[in-house]
């Protein structure tokens, strides 16, 4: 009797950790914005990639990976509906042949009303998944 307990205790959080994921949205994550330069004019050619993983011990496997780069508008978006294995969705700026991030330029992310530097992806809240999210940035010359 003591065994069955504790093998259903211990596959209790198993059971938990497996139902995350199966109650992702069915409806497409957006990631849409606008890119502009120092002098706050759009920015044509800034490279994205915006993409899922799958977390595995210390690493992670993608689940989707989708680049894009910013019209003569500046602006960009991604629509793509979340793999049930994801456990993180992130964007991330990339270069390109006309921008070249990290050599030419450096990115700014505008957040809670200021543009922060950025030095990792930024990572989209699992809340935000199957929703339209804005992320506006701004590339400054080196």
């Amino acid at each position: 009797m003591k065994r069955r307990q504790l093998l259903q205790f211990m596959a209790l959080p198993l059971l938990f950790a497996s139902s995350c994921k199966e109650k992702l949205p069915t409806a497409p994550t957006i990631v849409t914005g606008k890119v502009i330069d120092e002098n706050g004019l759009p920015l044509e050619g800034a490279g994205f990639s915006f993409g899922g993983v799958d977390i595995r011990g210390f690493s992670g496997v993608p689940t989707f990976d989708l680049t894009i780069e910013t019209g003569k508008d500046g602006s960009f978006r991604f629509s793509y509906i979340v793999p049930r294995d994801t456990d993180e969705v992130e964007i991330l700026p990339r270069s390109t042949q006309k921008v070249k991030y990290d050599t030419d330029y450096e990115a700014y992310i505008f957040l809670k009303g200021n543009y922060i530097q950025v030095s990792s992806p930024y990572s989209i809240p699992r809340s935000d998944w199957g929703k339209t999210t804005i992320i506006n940035y701004q590339f400054r010359k080196l």
